[in-house]
């Protein structure tokens, strides 16, 4: 998150992991493909949906994304 409160992406765990996103990937149209910050690319189809509390538990947070994030100017 950035000083002013904004977002500057979103985690959630599709493709194997967890990846970041950047947040126009959520607005998407359905059906269509988006890249997680590491360059796994996933259906918006599998990024919308609502992942349970095992899935958050289970998949392994994406360290590339992980530096992504920690590199971009805050």
């Amino acid at each position: 998150m950035l000083a002013n409160g904004a977002k500057v992406g979103l985690w959630q765990p599709v493709g194997g992991g967890r990846h970041a996103f950047d947040l126009a990937a959520r607005s998407s149209e359905p059906g269509e493909l988006v890249k997680a910050l590491c360059g796994v690319v996933v259906s918006t189809d599998e990024l919308q949906r609502i992942a349970d509390e095992l899935a958050w538990i289970q998949e392994a947070t994406c360290m590339d994304c992980w530096r992504e994030l920690a590199n971009r100017p805050r």
